[in-house]
């Protein structure tokens, strides 16, 4: 048994500086990215205004996926109800 858990520990440990890495570019580049909108806008303030009426319409988009999800919970709230009865009732039993 301690072969396989240093296995698994050996496979784990070198997954785990892949996955830091990536957390760590990844936060790099959302900390980066207020500061090249921010000199974008200083250097040329025309450059931007575009961008409002994307974000507009990328934000409606969004708010319509919010929407669906909703709709998607009650049928799954529909089916967890029993669900959670038929667990309650089980463990009445036992």
């Amino acid at each position: 048994m301690g072969g396989y858990l240093r296995t698994q520990t050996s496979v784990a440990s070198g997954r785990r500086s892949a996955a830091l890495l990536g957390v760590l570019i990844a936060a790099a580049l959302l900390m980066s990215l207020p500061v090249l909108v921010a000199s974008l806008s200083i250097l040329d303030s025309n450059l931007l205004r575009g961008a409002h009426d994307w974000a507009g319409g990328f934000s409606a988009w969004v708010s319509d996926i919010a929407r669906a999800r909703v709709v998607l919970y009650v049928p799954l709230l529909a089916l967890y109800v029993p669900l959670l009865a038929m667990v309650a009732r089980a463990r009445e039993d036992a």
